[in-house]
Protein backbone atom coordinates (compact mmCIF):
# COMPACT_ATOMS: atom_id res chain seq x y z
CA UNK A 1 0.00 0.00 0.00
CA UNK A 2 2.77 2.43 0.94
CA UNK A 3 4.63 1.82 -2.33
CA UNK A 4 1.48 2.52 -4.36
CA UNK A 5 0.87 5.76 -2.45
CA UNK A 6 4.53 6.69 -2.86
CA UNK A 7 4.46 6.11 -6.61
CA UNK A 8 1.39 8.33 -6.97
CA UNK A 9 3.02 11.00 -4.81
CA UNK A 10 6.20 11.05 -6.89
CA UNK A 11 4.21 11.13 -10.13
CA UNK A 12 2.27 14.09 -8.76
CA UNK A 13 5.48 15.90 -7.77
CA UNK A 14 6.97 15.47 -11.25
CA UNK A 15 3.76 16.62 -12.92
CA UNK A 16 3.62 19.74 -10.77
CA UNK A 17 7.25 20.45 -11.58
CA UNK A 18 6.74 20.19 -15.31
CA UNK A 19 5.75 23.84 -15.61
CA UNK A 20 8.94 24.98 -13.91
CA UNK A 21 12.06 22.85 -13.77
CA UNK A 22 12.62 20.35 -16.58
CA UNK A 23 13.15 16.68 -15.67
CA UNK A 24 15.70 15.01 -17.93
CA UNK A 25 16.96 11.49 -18.57
CA UNK A 26 20.69 10.60 -18.54
CA UNK A 27 22.45 12.01 -21.61
CA UNK A 28 23.24 8.94 -23.70
CA UNK A 29 25.23 10.89 -26.29
CA UNK A 30 27.50 12.23 -23.56
CA UNK A 31 27.77 8.82 -21.88
CA UNK A 32 28.97 7.30 -25.16
CA UNK A 33 31.50 10.09 -25.67
CA UNK A 34 32.81 9.65 -22.13
CA UNK A 35 33.14 5.91 -22.64
CA UNK A 36 35.51 6.59 -25.52
CA UNK A 37 38.11 7.81 -22.99
CA UNK A 38 37.24 5.13 -20.43
CA UNK A 39 35.08 7.35 -18.21
CA UNK A 40 31.83 5.86 -16.97
CA UNK A 41 29.09 6.61 -14.49
CA UNK A 42 30.85 4.29 -12.09
CA UNK A 43 34.41 5.66 -12.26
CA UNK A 44 33.98 9.38 -13.01
CA UNK A 45 35.13 10.50 -9.54
CA UNK A 46 38.40 8.55 -9.58
CA UNK A 47 41.61 10.61 -9.73
CA UNK A 48 42.07 9.77 -13.40
CA UNK A 49 38.73 11.20 -14.53
CA UNK A 50 37.39 13.58 -11.87
CA UNK A 51 38.73 16.75 -13.50
CA UNK A 52 37.23 15.81 -16.88
CA UNK A 53 33.92 14.84 -15.30
CA UNK A 54 33.24 17.83 -13.06
CA UNK A 55 31.53 20.03 -15.70
CA UNK A 56 29.31 17.16 -16.84
CA UNK A 57 28.43 14.83 -13.96
CA UNK A 58 24.70 15.53 -14.08
CA UNK A 59 24.60 13.99 -17.56
CA UNK A 60 25.28 10.54 -16.11
CA UNK A 61 22.10 10.75 -14.02
CA UNK A 62 18.51 11.86 -14.17
CA UNK A 63 18.37 15.57 -13.44
CA UNK A 64 16.28 18.70 -13.25
CA UNK A 65 17.22 21.78 -15.25
CA UNK A 66 16.75 24.89 -13.09
CA UNK A 67 16.14 27.68 -15.57
CA UNK A 68 17.55 31.14 -15.07
CA UNK A 69 15.08 34.00 -15.02
CA UNK A 70 14.92 37.37 -16.76
CA UNK A 71 16.72 39.13 -13.92
CA UNK A 72 20.50 38.75 -13.83
CA UNK A 73 22.51 40.37 -11.07
CA UNK A 74 25.30 42.21 -12.83
CA UNK A 75 28.61 42.11 -10.97
CA UNK A 76 30.91 45.04 -11.57
CA UNK A 77 34.66 44.74 -11.39
CA UNK A 78 36.23 46.51 -8.47
CA UNK A 79 38.86 49.13 -9.13
CA UNK A 80 40.89 47.42 -6.40
CA UNK A 81 41.54 44.03 -7.96
CA UNK A 82 43.20 41.24 -6.01
CA UNK A 83 46.35 39.87 -7.61
CA UNK A 84 46.69 36.27 -6.39
CA UNK A 85 50.31 36.20 -7.53
CA UNK A 86 51.06 38.85 -4.87
CA UNK A 87 48.99 37.29 -2.07
CA UNK A 88 51.16 34.89 -0.11
CA UNK A 89 50.03 31.69 1.58
CA UNK A 90 52.21 30.17 4.28
CA UNK A 91 52.81 26.56 3.25
CA UNK A 92 54.80 23.86 5.07
CA UNK A 93 57.73 24.32 2.67
CA UNK A 94 57.69 28.10 2.72
CA UNK A 95 55.56 30.98 1.39
CA UNK A 96 53.80 30.44 -1.93
CA UNK A 97 51.63 32.71 -4.04
CA UNK A 98 47.91 32.18 -3.58
CA UNK A 99 47.67 31.57 -7.32
CA UNK A 100 50.14 28.67 -7.24
CA UNK A 101 48.70 27.35 -4.00
CA UNK A 102 45.17 27.38 -5.37
CA UNK A 103 45.94 26.00 -8.81
CA UNK A 104 48.60 23.44 -7.95
CA UNK A 105 48.15 22.39 -4.32
CA UNK A 106 44.35 22.66 -4.20
CA UNK A 107 43.77 21.66 -7.86
CA UNK A 108 41.32 24.51 -8.42
CA UNK A 109 39.41 25.12 -11.66
CA UNK A 110 37.40 28.29 -11.03
CA UNK A 111 37.48 31.05 -8.42
CA UNK A 112 35.29 34.13 -7.96
CA UNK A 113 36.05 36.53 -5.10
CA UNK A 114 33.67 39.40 -4.36
CA UNK A 115 34.16 42.24 -1.89
CA UNK A 116 31.55 44.91 -1.24
CA UNK A 117 29.44 43.48 -4.05
CA UNK A 118 32.16 43.85 -6.69
CA UNK A 119 34.50 41.29 -8.22
CA UNK A 120 38.09 41.61 -7.05
CA UNK A 121 39.23 38.37 -8.71
CA UNK A 122 37.89 35.71 -11.06
CA UNK A 123 39.43 32.99 -13.16
CA UNK A 124 38.14 29.92 -15.01
CA UNK A 125 40.09 26.86 -16.09
CA UNK A 126 39.58 23.30 -17.28
CA UNK A 127 37.88 24.60 -20.44
CA UNK A 128 35.21 26.47 -18.45
CA UNK A 129 33.90 30.02 -18.46
CA UNK A 130 31.64 32.10 -16.22
CA UNK A 131 28.51 30.36 -17.55
CA UNK A 132 29.81 26.77 -17.37
CA UNK A 133 28.31 24.43 -14.80
CA UNK A 134 30.45 22.51 -12.34
CA UNK A 135 29.40 19.83 -9.89
CA UNK A 136 29.22 21.38 -6.42
CA UNK A 137 29.25 18.09 -4.50
CA UNK A 138 28.10 18.72 -0.89
CA UNK A 139 27.67 22.45 -1.41
CA UNK A 140 24.35 21.06 -2.66
CA UNK A 141 23.37 20.30 0.94
CA UNK A 142 23.22 24.01 1.70
CA UNK A 143 20.86 24.50 -1.24
CA UNK A 144 18.59 21.77 0.07
CA UNK A 145 18.45 23.59 3.41
CA UNK A 146 17.75 26.90 1.66
CA UNK A 147 14.77 25.25 -0.05
CA UNK A 148 13.59 24.07 3.38
CA UNK A 149 14.01 27.56 4.84
CA UNK A 150 11.97 29.09 2.04
CA UNK A 151 9.25 26.47 2.60
CA UNK A 152 9.26 27.38 6.30
CA UNK A 153 8.98 31.05 5.38
CA UNK A 154 5.92 30.23 3.27
CA UNK A 155 4.29 28.47 6.21
CA UNK A 156 4.43 25.07 4.50
CA UNK A 157 6.97 23.46 6.84
CA UNK A 158 7.91 23.68 10.53
CA UNK A 159 11.44 23.10 11.79
CA UNK A 160 10.31 21.62 15.11
CA UNK A 161 7.81 19.17 13.62
CA UNK A 162 8.76 15.52 13.55
CA UNK A 163 10.17 14.38 10.22
CA UNK A 164 7.80 11.41 10.32
CA UNK A 165 4.84 13.80 10.08
CA UNK A 166 5.92 14.51 6.50
CA UNK A 167 7.38 11.09 5.70
CA UNK A 168 5.28 8.33 7.36
CA UNK A 169 7.60 5.74 5.79
CA UNK A 170 10.12 6.62 8.53
CA UNK A 171 8.17 4.44 10.96
CA UNK A 172 10.54 1.82 12.34
CA UNK A 173 13.67 3.62 11.10
CA UNK A 174 16.36 5.42 13.09
CA UNK A 175 14.74 8.74 12.13
CA UNK A 176 11.40 7.98 13.76
CA UNK A 177 11.79 10.53 16.60
CA UNK A 178 13.88 13.16 14.77
CA UNK A 179 12.62 16.67 14.18
CA UNK A 180 13.12 18.42 10.85
CA UNK A 181 15.61 20.72 12.60
CA UNK A 182 17.67 17.79 13.90
CA UNK A 183 17.75 16.30 10.41
CA UNK A 184 18.81 19.65 8.94
CA UNK A 185 21.55 20.08 11.56
CA UNK A 186 22.76 16.48 11.07
CA UNK A 187 22.13 15.78 14.75
CA UNK A 188 20.53 12.36 14.19
CA UNK A 189 23.70 10.22 14.68
CA UNK A 190 22.29 7.26 12.79
CA UNK A 191 24.39 4.18 12.02
CA UNK A 192 25.33 3.65 8.39
CA UNK A 193 26.16 0.33 6.77
CA UNK A 194 29.08 -1.51 8.34
CA UNK A 195 32.14 -1.37 6.11
CA UNK A 196 30.86 1.44 3.93
CA UNK A 197 33.78 2.95 2.02
CA UNK A 198 33.23 6.51 3.29
CA UNK A 199 32.43 7.42 6.86
CA UNK A 200 29.66 9.83 5.89
CA UNK A 201 28.32 8.09 2.80
CA UNK A 202 26.47 4.79 2.72
CA UNK A 203 27.22 3.22 -0.65
CA UNK A 204 23.73 1.76 -0.77
CA UNK A 205 22.44 5.32 -1.01
CA UNK A 206 24.53 6.12 -4.08
CA UNK A 207 23.40 2.86 -5.67
CA UNK A 208 19.71 3.56 -5.01
CA UNK A 209 20.05 7.08 -6.42
CA UNK A 210 21.89 6.06 -9.56
CA UNK A 211 24.69 8.44 -8.57
CA UNK A 212 27.26 6.12 -10.12
CA UNK A 213 25.22 5.15 -13.15
CA UNK A 214 21.93 3.38 -13.59
CA UNK A 215 22.97 -0.29 -13.47
CA UNK A 216 23.28 -0.57 -9.69
CA UNK A 217 20.02 1.35 -9.25
CA UNK A 218 18.13 -1.55 -10.83
CA UNK A 219 18.18 -3.31 -7.44
CA UNK A 220 16.17 -0.37 -6.00
CA UNK A 221 12.93 -0.13 -7.99
CA UNK A 222 11.72 2.88 -5.97
CA UNK A 223 15.06 4.67 -6.07
CA UNK A 224 16.16 6.50 -2.94
CA UNK A 225 12.94 5.59 -1.15
CA UNK A 226 14.16 2.01 -0.96
CA UNK A 227 17.21 3.17 0.98
CA UNK A 228 15.66 5.03 3.92
CA UNK A 229 14.10 1.90 5.54
CA UNK A 230 17.60 0.35 5.70
CA UNK A 231 18.71 2.85 8.36
CA UNK A 232 17.38 1.36 11.60
CA UNK A 233 20.10 1.93 14.23
CA UNK A 234 21.44 4.96 16.04
CA UNK A 235 24.65 5.70 17.90
CA UNK A 236 24.62 5.83 21.70
CA UNK A 237 23.54 9.48 21.92
CA UNK A 238 20.18 11.06 22.58
CA UNK A 239 18.50 12.37 19.44
CA UNK A 240 19.86 15.82 18.71
CA UNK A 241 22.88 15.50 20.98
CA UNK A 242 25.70 14.74 18.52
CA UNK A 243 26.65 16.21 15.15
CA UNK A 244 27.68 13.52 12.69
CA UNK A 245 28.10 14.46 9.04
CA UNK A 246 26.01 11.96 7.07
CA UNK A 247 24.55 12.46 3.61
CA UNK A 248 21.35 10.59 4.40
CA UNK A 249 20.17 13.59 6.46
CA UNK A 250 20.36 15.85 3.42
CA UNK A 251 18.47 13.34 1.30
CA UNK A 252 15.76 13.09 3.92
CA UNK A 253 15.55 16.87 4.24
CA UNK A 254 14.94 17.17 0.50
CA UNK A 255 12.20 14.54 0.68
CA UNK A 256 10.58 16.38 3.61
CA UNK A 257 10.44 19.59 1.56
CA UNK A 258 8.91 17.69 -1.36
CA UNK A 259 6.21 16.26 0.89
CA UNK A 260 5.53 19.55 2.66
CA UNK A 261 5.19 21.57 -0.55
CA UNK A 262 3.76 18.95 -2.90
CA UNK A 263 6.47 19.48 -5.51
CA UNK A 264 10.18 18.87 -6.01
CA UNK A 265 12.31 21.18 -3.89
CA UNK A 266 14.20 22.01 -7.09
CA UNK A 267 11.19 24.14 -8.08
CA UNK A 268 11.71 26.28 -4.98
CA UNK A 269 15.39 26.53 -5.80
CA UNK A 270 14.65 27.64 -9.34
CA UNK A 271 11.83 30.13 -8.78
CA UNK A 272 12.35 31.37 -5.23
CA UNK A 273 16.14 31.28 -4.90
CA UNK A 274 18.20 31.22 -8.09
CA UNK A 275 15.98 33.44 -10.23
CA UNK A 276 15.64 35.98 -7.42
CA UNK A 277 19.38 35.88 -6.70
CA UNK A 278 19.90 36.81 -10.34
CA UNK A 279 21.85 33.85 -11.71
CA UNK A 280 23.14 34.18 -15.27
CA UNK A 281 23.04 30.52 -16.35
CA UNK A 282 20.79 27.49 -16.05
CA UNK A 283 21.74 25.05 -13.30
CA UNK A 284 21.17 21.29 -13.12
CA UNK A 285 20.22 19.26 -10.05
CA UNK A 286 20.75 15.51 -10.16
CA UNK A 287 17.92 13.15 -9.27
CA UNK A 288 17.08 9.51 -8.85
CA UNK A 289 15.01 7.81 -11.54
CA UNK A 290 11.77 8.53 -9.68
CA UNK A 291 12.32 12.28 -9.52
CA UNK A 292 13.60 12.64 -5.96
CA UNK A 293 16.46 15.15 -6.26
CA UNK A 294 19.80 14.24 -4.68
CA UNK A 295 19.72 16.59 -1.71
CA UNK A 296 23.28 15.88 -0.63
CA UNK A 297 25.17 16.24 -3.92
CA UNK A 298 22.92 17.22 -6.82
CA UNK A 299 23.73 20.84 -7.66
CA UNK A 300 25.66 21.63 -10.86
CA UNK A 301 25.94 25.38 -11.44
CA UNK A 302 28.25 28.13 -12.59
CA UNK A 303 30.84 29.30 -10.06
CA UNK A 304 29.90 32.94 -10.57
CA UNK A 305 26.27 32.09 -9.87
CA UNK A 306 27.32 30.29 -6.69
CA UNK A 307 28.96 33.56 -5.64
CA UNK A 308 25.76 35.44 -6.45
CA UNK A 309 23.87 33.21 -4.03
CA UNK A 310 26.61 33.76 -1.44
CA UNK A 311 25.94 37.50 -1.55
CA UNK A 312 22.50 36.92 -0.01
CA UNK A 313 24.17 35.95 3.28
CA UNK A 314 25.94 39.30 3.49
CA UNK A 315 22.65 41.16 3.07
CA UNK A 316 20.35 39.42 5.57
CA UNK A 317 18.91 37.22 2.84
CA UNK A 318 17.98 40.06 0.48
CA UNK A 319 18.98 40.53 -3.15
CA UNK A 320 20.28 43.79 -4.59
CA UNK A 321 16.71 44.93 -5.30
CA UNK A 322 15.84 44.61 -1.62
CA UNK A 323 13.62 41.55 -2.04
CA UNK A 324 13.70 39.08 0.87
CA UNK A 325 14.89 35.94 -0.93
CA UNK A 326 15.86 33.90 2.13
CA UNK A 327 14.06 34.38 5.45
CA UNK A 328 16.02 36.89 7.51
CA UNK A 329 15.65 34.74 10.62
CA UNK A 330 17.18 31.76 8.83
CA UNK A 331 20.23 33.79 7.79
CA UNK A 332 20.62 35.37 11.22
CA UNK A 333 20.33 32.00 12.97
CA UNK A 334 23.06 30.58 10.74
CA UNK A 335 25.47 33.36 11.68
CA UNK A 336 24.63 33.27 15.39
CA UNK A 337 24.22 29.53 16.02
CA UNK A 338 22.89 28.21 19.34
CA UNK A 339 23.96 26.11 22.31
CA UNK A 340 22.56 22.90 20.81
CA UNK A 341 24.63 23.00 17.62
CA UNK A 342 27.77 24.17 19.43
CA UNK A 343 27.52 21.32 21.92
CA UNK A 344 26.78 18.81 19.16
CA UNK A 345 29.84 20.03 17.19
CA UNK A 346 32.15 19.26 20.09
CA UNK A 347 31.05 15.61 20.04
CA UNK A 348 31.89 15.18 16.35
CA UNK A 349 35.22 14.56 14.64
CA UNK A 350 35.20 17.93 12.82
CA UNK A 351 35.67 19.82 16.09
CA UNK A 352 39.40 19.21 15.58
CA UNK A 353 39.24 21.44 12.49
CA UNK A 354 38.19 24.66 14.20
CA UNK A 355 35.89 26.21 16.76
CA UNK A 356 32.45 26.46 15.26
CA UNK A 357 29.29 24.53 14.54
CA UNK A 358 27.20 22.91 11.83
CA UNK A 359 23.70 24.28 11.34
CA UNK A 360 21.18 23.74 8.55
CA UNK A 361 23.72 22.16 6.20
CA UNK A 362 26.20 25.04 6.63
CA UNK A 363 29.45 25.20 8.59
CA UNK A 364 30.38 28.26 10.64
CA UNK A 365 34.08 28.23 11.51
CA UNK A 366 36.39 30.60 13.36
CA UNK A 367 39.61 30.52 11.33
CA UNK A 368 42.53 32.93 11.16
CA UNK A 369 40.68 35.48 13.27
CA UNK A 370 37.62 35.46 11.00
CA UNK A 371 34.15 33.96 11.32
CA UNK A 372 33.34 32.19 8.07
CA UNK A 373 29.95 30.85 6.97
CA UNK A 374 30.61 28.14 4.43
CA UNK A 375 28.93 25.80 2.00
CA UNK A 376 31.45 23.00 1.53
CA UNK A 377 31.83 20.11 -0.91
CA UNK A 378 34.56 17.55 -1.37
CA UNK A 379 37.23 17.80 -4.08
CA UNK A 380 37.43 21.59 -3.65
CA UNK A 381 33.90 22.98 -3.91
CA UNK A 382 33.13 25.89 -1.61
CA UNK A 383 31.31 29.15 -1.11
CA UNK A 384 32.57 31.02 1.95
CA UNK A 385 31.19 34.28 3.31
CA UNK A 386 32.72 36.70 5.84
CA UNK A 387 30.74 39.65 7.16
CA UNK A 388 33.63 41.65 8.63
CA UNK A 389 35.29 42.03 5.23
CA UNK A 390 31.99 41.78 3.28
CA UNK A 391 33.54 39.07 1.13
CA UNK A 392 32.38 36.00 -0.80
CA UNK A 393 34.85 33.36 -1.99
CA UNK A 394 33.47 30.78 -4.45
CA UNK A 395 35.66 27.89 -5.57
CA UNK A 396 35.24 24.84 -7.80
CA UNK A 397 37.95 22.27 -8.42
CA UNK A 398 38.95 18.64 -8.70
CA UNK A 399 41.24 17.69 -5.84
CA UNK A 400 41.81 13.96 -6.47
CA UNK A 401 40.83 12.79 -2.97
CA UNK A 402 37.38 13.29 -1.51
CA UNK A 403 37.90 13.99 2.18
CA UNK A 404 41.28 14.63 3.78
CA UNK A 405 42.51 16.63 6.80
CA UNK A 406 45.22 18.02 4.55
CA UNK A 407 42.75 19.61 2.16
CA UNK A 408 40.57 20.97 4.97
CA UNK A 409 43.63 22.64 6.48
CA UNK A 410 44.69 24.10 3.12
CA UNK A 411 41.22 25.46 2.52
CA UNK A 412 40.28 26.87 5.92
CA UNK A 413 43.56 27.53 7.71
CA UNK A 414 45.69 28.67 4.80
CA UNK A 415 43.83 29.92 1.72
CA UNK A 416 40.76 31.60 3.20
CA UNK A 417 42.61 33.56 5.92
CA UNK A 418 45.22 34.69 3.37
CA UNK A 419 42.50 35.99 1.06
CA UNK A 420 40.59 37.72 3.85
CA UNK A 421 43.79 39.32 5.11
CA UNK A 422 44.49 40.55 1.59
CA UNK A 423 41.05 42.05 0.98
CA UNK A 424 41.19 43.70 4.40
CA UNK A 425 44.35 45.57 3.50
CA UNK A 426 43.62 46.04 -0.20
Amino acid sequence: MKKTTLALSIASVMALSANATTFKQPDQEFIEAAAAIGMTGENWDTPEFVSSAMPHVYKFAHSYTLHKGDYVRELERSEQSLDLERVMVQEFDGPMSAKDFLMNRMQNHNAVIIKDGKIVHEHYGNGLDEFSTHLDMSVSKSFTAMAAAIAVGKGLLEWENKAIEYVPELEGTAFETATVQEVSDMRTAVVLAAGTAEKYWDTRLSEAQGYYGQEKAEAYPNGTMDFFPLITERQDYAMGEKYDYQDVNSELLGLIVDRATGESFTTILEQDLLQKAGVAADAHFMSDKKGLAMGSTGMNMATKDLARVGLLFLNEGRNEKGEQVLPAEFVSDLWEGNDKVRSAWLKGKESALADGYYKDQFRVLDVGGYRVLAMVGVNGQMCAMNRETNTVIALNGAYPMAETPRFAAMQFHQFIPAILDAVSSN
